[in-house]
């Protein structure tokens, strides 16, 4: 395979659509496509994952598989696993989005003052 340029194009949401069903947050991570391919054309460790993995598999032609991830595997899970934990709908599961009213002081678990 041939080596790409920083700068030639890539079609980062459609990389991220191939990407996602090989992580567990597929399904939550779905209405993020957007923003998703946009954070990771923009940051640079991100961007060049994204095409080390894009000319390990082929892609835009070739179907992207897991062991195209390769050492870009831990970046590219890491990144998908913490917008899916700081994402609304996940905040709104365990009850901490919408952001409204008083919310309990970091590191007290009653929500009570600090000494």
């Amino acid at each position: 395979m041939s080596e790409t340029s920083p700068d030639a194009p890539l079609d980062f949401e459609a990389l991220v659509v191939a990407l996602l069903p090989l992580g567990p947050y597929h399904a939550a991570l779905e209405p993020m496509v957007a923003d998703l391919a946009r954070i990771a054309a923009l940051n640079t460790q991100l961007n060049t994952a994204f095409r080390r993995i894009a000319e390990r598999s082929g892609f835009p032609e070739g179907a992207v598989h897991r062991e195209h991830l390769a050492e870009d595997a831990e970046a590219v899970g890491t990144f998908f696993e913490y917008v899916h934990f700081a994402s609304p709908s996940f905040l709104g599961s365990v009850g901490e989005w919408p952001l409204v009213g008083e919310r309990p002081l970091a590191g007290t678990a009653s929500g009570g003052a600090r000494d």
